[in-house]
């Protein structure tokens, strides 16, 4: 019998603890990918993909009809009525002739929806289902982005309009422009040869999937609340696209060899049907999700936590380091630094730095400017800042929920060794200054603001992490 626990092993140290310096391009590409392979299994075997997938299956259940009366009545004024139905159909294709009932149940339902007859609670009853589902949604993808706040209700439905409406109504009249040009008489002669017919034939197979992978694209970069790369958009959409196309072929044979089905649950066999392929569809659009952020943040993956998070004497270090980074700056007229240009000047990830500028934030040592970016301003002046009071602000923080050290048993030996501790630390600290550090010497590296870093440019790209558990 073959013994796992060595096979584990040996793909644990091929993956994470193989040195990149030096290696091809092509190497660091296939281990980059086998981390994040990782640590995606790793949030499906925990549950915390499969839970939020299933949340929304339940969502959706409540608002898909609502959803689609709106859609319809939106589509109906710029002509595109008809298109609701065939989106509808062509998304439950995979359930074969279970799908064509549902999507003609569903239409149905979608008919009967008026205001005139619902009632202005029972519209605003149908409103409220389509808003949670979408706000459902936004939170499941800052979940999977480590984003704590979300949007302002005036800016979800700003951008509700904008995906939800103008998205579809463009792509749709893209799509009619083209077909409108094929179908031209000059322009349609030329698909009468034959390798001009072969390329539009492979075109049409290769054009769904295109689209597929564009919408997935721009939900990635526009429902978390926080900057995404586009090159990470789409690396994630593209395996979703991908994994969606398959996963309905896997499907649509599934559901033809599944006469078991039909036998055991008789008139709720679509229903079921339905609810598997649904909880499928979202699955694969959060896991494109999670590889997202994964790839935004490749070189700070951890085998255990998925994303490495920084220890005690790290996060002091760094808190200390971005007071001075932001003193420094304000004293010299630069402009002021922006969350994405710290991350790349600290090499750290985005939630690192936001959980270090809370800290800092809540102490009064920070502020952030009104704009868009907004960007870190000094709190109180350099010479007030004791880099005492950084400690504290971090600790505050990290200690957060921690039991009380009175409930603790004490031994008198361990009080007085960690007393001692302490008072080595405050005569170390000695009431020194964030103006005191500035003036000692200069920050080491870069200290000039960047409103953008490239990722080819990304300081931490050639980063190295080795984690060994």
């Amino acid at each position: 019998m073959l013994n796992s626990i060595p096979l584990y092993r040996r793909l644990r140290g091929l993956i994470w603890e193989t040195s990149l310096d030096g290696a091809p391009w092509w190497h660091v590409q296939l281990v980059e990918a086998g981390r994040i392979a990782w640590v995606i299994a790793r949030d499906l075997i925990d549950g915390r993909l499969n839970l939020r997938a299933m949340s929304l299956v339940y969502t959706t259940l409540l608002s898909i009809v609502p959803a689609l009366a709106i859609a319809f009545a939106v589509f109906r004024a710029f002509g595109y009525d008809t298109y609701v139905e065939s989106m509808l159909a062509e998304f439950l294709g995979p359930l074969g002739d279970q799908g064509s009932e549902i999507t003609s149940r569903m239409m149905e339902f979608v008919n009967r929806v008026n205001a005139n007859v619902l009632g202005t609670v029972g519209f605003a009853f149908l409103l409220y289902t389509v808003v949670s589902m979408i706000g459902k949604i936004e939170e499941a993808f800052n979940n999977i982005w480590h984003v704590v706040s979300s949007r302002s209700l005036a800016r979800q439905f700003t951008e509700v309009v904008s995906m939800g409406v103008l998205g579809p109504v463009i792509v749709l009249t893209v799509l009619g422009i083209m077909a409108g040009t094929l179908s031209h008489s000059f322009v349609g002669s030329f698909a009468d040869i034959a390798p001009v017919r072969f390329v539009i034939a492979q075109m049409n197979r290769v054009v769904p999937y295109i689209v597929l992978i564009g919408t997935f694209a721009f939900l990635y970069l526009m429902i978390p609340n926080t900057r995404v790369r586009p090159t990470a958009a789409l690396v994630g959409a593209t395996v979703a696209g991908v994994a969606w196309g398959a996963t309905g072929w896997a499907f649509a044979t599934f559901v033809v060899k599944s006469a078991q089905y039909v036998a055991i649950y008789s008139a709720f066999a679509s229903l079921v049907v339905f609810m598997i392929w649904l909880y499928t569809a979202w699955l694969i659009l959060l896991v494109g999700c999670a590889i997202a952020f994964y790839f935004q943040n490749r070189h700070h993956l951890s085998p255990v936590a998925g994303l490495g998070i920084l220890n005690g004497r790290q996060l002091r270090r760094m808190a200390v380091q971005v007071l001075i980074l932001v003193h420094d700056a304000f004293g010299k007229g630069q402009p002021c630094w922006t969350d994405d240009a710290l991350a790349a000047r600290l090499h750290l990830p985005m939630e690192a730095v936001h959980a270090i500028e809370s800290a800092l934030e809540d102490a009064g040592l920070v502020t952030h400017s009104a704009e868009s970016p907004s960007r870190l301003l000094p709190g109180k002046p350099a010479a007030l800042v004791k880099v005492a009071d950084v400690l504290a602000a971090v600790r505050l923080r990290t200690e957060r929920g921690t039991i009380d050290d009175m409930a603790l048993a004490r031994e008198p030996r361990v009080d007085g060794f960690f007393d001692r501790l302490a008072e080595a630390e405050t005569r170390v600290l000695d009431g020194t200054t964030i103006a005191d550090l500035m003036a000692s010497e200069p920050a080491p590296g870069e200290t000039t603001p960047r409103d953008s870093v490239p990722e080819a440019s990304d300081p931490a790209a050639g980063k190295k992490i080795i984690v060994k558990i």
